[in-house]
This record gives structure tokens, C-alpha cells and sequence, in this order.
């Protein structure tokens, strides 16, 4: 199964949206979405999936964009947010591709040996304003996607993609995804 991990430097920067775009751009995959949050979003467990298509939760949209299962890991620590997405993942024979959105999972946390794996950071706001979860690993990603702006220095990140106002993906983008997940796989 390919990985996916999308973090960010904090709410609203398109972590959902970007997730969405790839999902959408790479239709040879059979995607499992898991949404990681610390909060409880009134879901009845800890880890829930989403089964309606027309929700305007991010698990839906996920849904919407062509996910095959759809499930949100919410109020757990660091450890059992990990747990609870490889149960997910379990639960997803279906699914040939994991997109997770979290800044508290790695790509290697839930990769099998040998599954290709990538990792993104959405970066925007100020720095000194980010997430802590994220600030520790940024620098390991495979790449950053820019957005709302976000002034940066671009030889701090292996790889960068810059998006513009709504637009939530690029050709390059999805070439670049494409080529970890699918051509290494192949």
C-alpha cells in the first residue's frame, strides 16, 4: 500500500484540500483517507468511519473526492493515533493507498517494508505561530507546498511547490506524488 502523510503548520492551510486534489488527480490508486485529530469532532469513538459521501466534514470530502473508505482518528495521543490508523488501515482490503493527515504520524509509522512512502508539510502564517507537532518535523519531510503566501526560504526544503490563491494542486505536484507512490511502487 502507498503512504501519504500531509501535515501542516496549522488550521485552514489546505491540508484537506491538497489531500483532496492528489485523491482526485491519482484515480489508479484505491484510497483509505484518515483524518488525525487531537479534538473530538462529536464522532462516537475514537476511531469512526465516515459513510456519507455528501458530508461537509473532512472526511467526507474525502469521500467526495474518490477515498474508497474514509475514517477520522480523533482525541488520542501520539502512540494510539498511530494504533488507531493501522486499524484503519485494516479495515481497508479494498484500498491500494493511505492518504493521512496528521502531524503526528510519519509515512514509516504505518508503511509496510518496502511500500513507497511520501511525506508533505502545507506551509503558511508565521513560523513562530505553528503547530509544535509540525515544527519538530518539517525538516524531514520529502517536501513543503506553499500557500495564502507564505513567504519562505526555498533552499531550507528539499522540494517545494507553490499554490496560489484556491488552487490546491499543481500538474507538478501531482507528478511529483506520482512518481514516490506509484512508479517506485511499480
Amino acid at each position: 500500500m502507498a503512504v501519504i502523510v500531509i501535515s501542516g503548520s496549522g488550521r485552514a492551510v489546505g491540508k484537506t484540500s491538497i489531500g483532496c486534489a492528489l485523491i482526485a488527480s491519482l484515480t489508479e490508486l484505491r484510497w483509505l483517507a484518515i483524518k488525525v485529530t487531537p479534538h473530538f469532532h462529536g464522532a462516537p469513538e475514537r476511531l469512526w468511519e465516515e459513510l456519507d459521501r455528501n458530508s461537509s466534514k473532512d472526511t467526507g470530502r474525502y469521500l467526495t473526492a474518490g477515498a474508497r473508505r474514509s475514517f477520522l482518528v480523533s482525541g488520542s495521543d501520539d502512540f494510539r493515533a498511530t494504533d488507531l490508523a493501522i486499524d484503519a488501515r485494516a479495515h481497508a482490503e479494498d484500498c491500494n493507498a493511505v492518504l493521512v493527515e496528521s502531524n503526528r504520524i510519519l509515512p514509516a509509522d504505518l508503511a509496510l517494508f518496502g511500500e513507497p512512502t511520501l511525506s508533505l508539510a502545507v506551509l503558511a502564517g508565521d513560523p513562530g505561530n505553528w503547530k509544535p507537532s509540525l515544527a519538530r518535523r518539517v525538516k524531514s519531510v520529502d517536501a513543503v507546498v506553499v500557500t495564502q503566501g507564505f513567504n519562505y526560504d526555498s533552499e531550507d526544503y528539499k522540494q517545494t511547490f507553490s499554490l496560489a490563491g484556491a488552487q490546491w494542486s499543481s500538474p507538478e505536484l501531482v507528478e511529483f506524488a506520482r512518481s514516490r507512490v506509484i512508479l517506485a511502487n511499480s
